[in-house]
């Protein structure tokens, strides 16, 4: 027995050496094992790198093996089949099911169990535990010691009791992943293979207690231990430093052993070094060599000569970052003597860039492998299961129901889902009764024949969907019931068939990563199906518990892929992937937060936990602090990979658009390079390699060309730009796409208007409008068109929408102010009592008139009712004071008026041939008499916080006030024609159910005021004194009705919302001059797409026609109708003066 210590630096040699070593002795001696003992994802390369050393390329008495394997290597000797072994995604099944059980006992952790991925946490503490030897009894002392704070030992209770369970559970049945090394130990004495063998330990930094715990077994019994240890030497490796120096873990190592040995009585041979290998590895790079002498040492020197083998490039993001490596990479390979193999990515955020790899090296061209084991999580197959258990659990609302059809592995085309969602989304249909039943319903442009067809894809969605749902919503059967139901569910759907089609499709694309995963992942959904059945098969669970179940199953597992070649480049994590014979390499993400690495969150066990337990001599993973230390000796084992090259880049923001810095070890180069000089931009010629590559240099070549307003290619973009544009219009394949994009470059907008003709086609020679429709087309001739000419709209939505809103509270409002009629009622003397009644009955029967009862049956929708009713109550409250407050009492409710009532307010002569017929409908009309005059004031409900400005008015954007008082004027004047009829305001009021906003002392009656005060009419008064005294005659200072202040003297102040009679009527006549003109611009074939510009303001703003329009105000030819904004209500009332007086119409 002895134990042989091979160190020396990193790139030293002592892999080097002890393969060629293992193999010598292993040829001399056939009858003796060598078992080579590496971390598991080294196992591969290991094995590849004996074979390729060997002289016949093939290793007959050498094993390659990780601790595990080792591990089931000794149990199959023995013949240990009945062991049973536990793996991750099994302990999340069960630590689910015990959460569920016990999870409302537990104090502190209880609330969280709910979270995705908490338990997960819970199993990886488990583990830890279990790794390091902790036992119930330890966490039980923990919890009675009063040295550990009292949320600690809180903690800890809810932790003791899962973790008791969790053994209990296992008890005789299984054994966790943990506790194979434990195993092994108790079995490994009676092994025939390890005695005398030769034990030979490489790629490690430190052991486990449960490895320490097994090599305890081994020592005694091999013949030889060889363990290599990076170590430099200049440091005493039999001595352990500070936990902050760089080969503390080496020596903390070389200690365990020393202290096994010691035990086992193991003689201790005289250790070798290794160093020469450094030679080889560095060659002529001595700046490297230099590097793997002085990183992170405290005698830090600096090199004194310039040196190209150590690069700094500050990247934009971390996508360039990927960009510079792959157009770098694609150059070495092409321009000089590499190999794809040549090269390695690696970084401290490996997972966030390999977001960006498939994109950048499929471009280039480049073959890659991600060195990552994938979570299932988000697969679409595991999507689709998700989908179907949330589909019952939901009772098939919509959201489950459309996320099941999109997964991709439902039973109908593409097609067939998109004209069942249209139609649901139209009728409402929720929930299973309704998908258990015959469509009938049949909106608008929908026929009988295609009401059969989606019928059909209903009934063909629950042959499986129903008896699906039959098993897993009924509360009382088992696991083992459900899972059956699922597993008869995927085979209804052929799942297995299509993922094998899918895998083949990936392979004919020659995206090997995506076939294996696709190969992979139905058998692991099936062996975690098995899994659930033998842990769980007679629990009786309901559906929520057991679809909690599957996802503590889908977190857990991983699928892994291995290489999809030998010459491709790897992508990997500073402390997982393995790198050998790499010439160059990509450090991608130097920066702050990343390396050093950000603290996370410290999961159950907070930093502190760990510091305070560390104290007290309990051995768990590394602390924050620790970790922050054994970083940078992973830093340096990477950073000396490399023969030839090491690239250093960062990136200046982050995915958010956030500026972030460069780490330290920038600095730190920095400092031991002088001369070293960080390259800040990217040369986007680099990119040229492949034609897709090419593409982004190309354009944006195209578009720095278009900008000088098409100047000579050479002066603009450069040679090579130049000879790029040349060979993609010169080849077959890319001369299209090519010509395609230089045309859309200097695309051009050129407004046209339709031919006279096509346009009385569309709309006829009498144009039938409304004010809506008038006010669009002033906001953008080619919105107008594409609703009301082309008749484009939105899909269909049954779905509470301002429109309803709005019908809701309409024609509540009118049956009220009808009820209060047939009853002899008026507003001005309605009692609270009465009014309460109406107010229900009025509401109800808005409601049933709007079928918002029978359509909207969800608990959404039930909830909006429920607001309406009580916003309503606060408009029919608010009205009812405000009438009372003044003279005017309502002449009518919802007045339609159009031409067939002959008036011409509502008919328009545009020219000789050319006619437009305006209707509307009037919400409210207010009267006022005296004996000579009837004033008029209309009132518009709007349910959205509208105010009325004369701007909008001048430029056709609000033209709807005064077009119903000219309306309502007119029929005024016709049914009082020994009256003159005067207009007295035009306003809106805004139905809302406001706060007070004032003291907290304020009386219910100042609350009152105050409400009023917010939900004043806003809009137009006449000036008159007489006019606005009869609408609110309570008022003193301000009104609390309209938009009228008076100041001390008694006159109306500067800030009231008024207009002469005189003003009035000059409005009204220019409204009709606007609506002329409006009207002659769509008859006359105008659809330029040229919203208006007002202020911040503009046509564009919540159009629904954004994406088809193509406006874009950064091509040429489109650009915004700017309306003139700096105007003054005053000079917008001279500007209509003048116009009139020029038409002749003015007063």
């Amino acid at each position: 027995m002895s134990l042989q210590f091979v160190f020396g630096p990193s790139g030293g040699g002592k892999s080097y050496y002890l393969y060629e070593k293992i193999i010598e002795e292993a040829k001399k001696d056939r009858t003796k094992d060598f078992l080579l003992i590496v971390p598991e994802q080294f196992t591969m390369q290991t094995q590849k790198e004996l074979v390729e050393r060997s002289k016949n390329h093939a290793i007959m008495n050498i094993d390659v093996l990780s601790f595990e394997r080792l591990a089931f290597r000794v149990f199959d000797e023995l013949g240990m089949y009945q062991i049973r072994i536990l793996e991750e995604t099994g302990k999340n099944l069960i630590l689910r099911r015990l959460t569920e059980e016990y999870g409302d006992s537990m104090s502190v952790l209880g609330s969280n169990l709910k979270k995705m991925g908490y338990v997960s946490e819970i199993k990886s503490l488990i583990s830890e535990f279990m790794q390091y030897q902790i036992t119930p009894e330890d966490i039980e002392a923990w919890c009675e010691d009063e040295d550990n704070a009292w949320s600690f030992r809180l903690k800890m209770k809810d932790i003791l009791v899962i973790y008791r369970k969790f053994l209990e559970y296992l008890e005789g049945s299984y054994i966790t992943s943990e506790e194979v090394l434990e195993e092994c130990a108790k079995t490994a004495g009676r092994s025939v293979m390890l005695k005398d063998c030769n034990l030979i330990f490489d790629g490690f930094t430190g052991f486990t207690p449960v490895q320490v715990n097994l090599l305890k077994t081994l020592f005694p019994m091999t013949d030889r231990v060889w363990v290599a240890v990076t170590l430099d030497k200049r440091v005493d490796p039999f001595c352990v430093t500070g936990i902050q120096e760089l080969f503390h873990m080496s020596q903390k190592m070389v200690r365990t052993l020393l202290e096994l040995a010691d035990e086992a009585k193991c003689e201790v041979l005289e250790p070798i070094w290794v160093e020469d290998g450094r030679q080889y590895r560095y060659g002529n790079a001595k700046a490297l060599l230099h590097l793997e002498e002085n990183l992170f040492r405290s005698s830090l020197k600096a090199y004194p000569k310039e040196q190209d083998e150590i690069q700094i490039q500050s990247c934009q993001n971390r996508k360039e970052e990927l960009e510079f490596a792959a157009a770098t990479i694609s150059r070495m390979v092409r321009e000089e003597d590499y190999r794809y193999r040549d090269f390695a990515i690696v970084s401290g955020a490996a997972a966030d860039y390999a977001n960006y790899v498939k994109e950048i090296f499929e471009a280039y061209g480049i073959p890659y492998f991600i060195d990552e084991k994938k979570t299932i999580l988000f697969h679409p197959f595991i999507e689709f299961l998700r989908a179907s258990l949330e589909m019952v659990e939901e009772d098939f609302s919509y959201e489950s129901v459309m996320r099941y059809f999109r997964s991709g592995l439902s039973r109908q085309s593409t097609e067939e889902i998109d004209r069942l969602e249209n139609y649901i989304l139209a009728t409402g249909i929720w929930g299973y009764r309704k998908w258990n039943h015959v469509f009938e319903k049949c909106p608008a442009g929908y026929c009988e024949e295609t009401l059969e067809e989606l019928n059909q894809i209903r009934s063909n969605f629950m042959e499986c969907a129903g008896v699906f749902r039959e098993v897993l919503a009924k509360k009382k059967t088992t696991v083992k019931e459900k899972t059956t139901a699922l597993y008869q569910f995927l085979t209804a759907h052929e799942v297995e068939e299509k993922l094998r089609k899918m895998q083949l499709e990936f392979e004919e694309e020659r995206d090997f990563a995506a076939a294996k995963e696709y190969e992979q992942i139905y058998g692991i959904v099936m062996d975690l199906l098995d899994k659930i059945v033998d842990l769980l098969g007679d629990e009786q669970f309901d559906i929520t518990e057991y679809a909690d179940v599957l996802d503590a199953g889908f977190e857990a597992a991983k699928v892994g892929v291995i290489p999809p070649g030998y010459d491709c480049v790897v992508l990997g994590d500073i402390e997982r992937t393995r790198l050998d014979d790499i010439r160059v390499l990509f450090f991608a993400g130097v920066n702050d937060g990343i390396i050093p690495k950000a603290a996370a969150a410290g999961g159950i066990l907070s930093g502190f936990d760990r510091e305070h337990l560390l104290e007290k001599d309990i051995q768990l993973a590394p602390t924050p602090r620790e970790r922050a230390f054994i970083q940078k000796f992973y830093l340096y084992l990477n950073m000396t990979k490399p023969k030839e090259h090491l690239i250093l880049s960062y990136s200046r923001v982050d995915s958010e658009g956030k500026a972030i810095r460069p780490s330290y070890l920038i600095g730190q180069i920095k400092k031991m390079y002088p001369q070293i000089k960080v390259q800040e931009a990217f040369d986007r010629s680099m990119t040229i390699a492949t034609p897709k590559s090419s593409m982004s240099y190309f354009l944006q070549g195209l578009l720095a060309q278009r900008e000088q307003h098409g100047l000579h290619m050479e002066e603009t973009a450069g040679k090579d730009w130049e000879a790029l544009a040349h060979w993609y219009l010169e080849n077959k394949d890319w001369a299209e796409p090519i010509y395609h994009l230089i045309d859309a470059s200097y695309m051009q907008y050129h407004a046209k208007k339709l031919p006279g003709d096509l346009i009385h086609e569309i709309y006829g020679k009498v144009l039938e409008s409304s004010v809506t429709r008038l006010e669009r087309y002033a906001a953008c001739a080619c919105a107008h068109y594409l609703q009301y000419g082309l008749g484009l709209s939105e899909r269909q939505m049954q779905d509470f929408t301002p429109a309803d809103f709005g019908n809701v509270f309409h024609f509540a409002i009118e049956s009220f102010s009808k009820n209060l009629r047939k009853e002899g009622l008026t507003w001005k003397d309605l009692e609270e009592e009465d009014s309460r009644r109406l107010e229900e009955h009025s509401f109800e029967e808005s409601l049933e008139r709007n079928r918002l009862l029978e359509e909207y049956d969800t608990k959404k929708s039930q909830f909006m009712i429920g607001q309406m009713k009580r916003v309503y109550h606060r408009t029919i409250e608010t009205l009812r004071e405000q009438v009372k407050r003044g003279k005017f009492r309502p002449e009518g409710y919802e007045l339609v008026f159009s031409a067939a009532n002959h008036l011409d307010a509502a008919q328009f002569v545009l020219n000789e041939e050319e006619r437009m017929h305006l209707r509307g409908r009037i919400d409210r009309m207010d009267t006022y008499t005296t004996n000579e005059k009837v004033y008029v004031k209309i009132i518009d409900y709007k349910t959205g916080n509208t105010s009325f400005q004369l701007l909008n008015l001048y430029h056709g954007l609000q033209l709807q006030l005064v077009v119903y008082l000219n309306a309502a004027l007119e029929v005024t004047a016709k049914k009082y024609p020994q009256k003159t009829a005067v207009p007295a305001g035009i306003f809106y009021y805004h139905v809302d159910d406001p706060y007070a906003e004032g003291r907290a002392e304020m009386s219910e009656e100042e609350i009152g005021e105050e409400i009023l005060q917010r939900l004043k009419l806003d809009g137009i008064v006449n000036s008159e004194e007489d006019v606005w005294r009869a609408m609110d005659t309570e008022m003193e200072s301000e009104s609390h009705v309209i938009p009228v202040k008076l100041k001390k003297d008694g006159t109306i102040s500067a800030t009231s919302k008024t207009l002469s009679e005189t003003a009035f009527s000059n409005v009204g006549a220019f409204a009709t001059e606007k609506i002329k003109e409006l009207g002659n611009g769509m008859l006359g074939g105008n659809i330029a797409a040229e919203p208006y510009l007002l202020d911040s303001k503009s046509g564009c703003d919540y159009c629904v026609y954004r994406s088809i329009c193509g406006f874009d105000a950064k091509i040429p030819g489109y650009h915004y109708h700017e309306l003139e904004k700096n105007l003054k209500d005053n000079d917008i009332l001279k500007k209509i003066s003048e116009d009139l007086t020029n038409k002749g119409g003015g007063e």
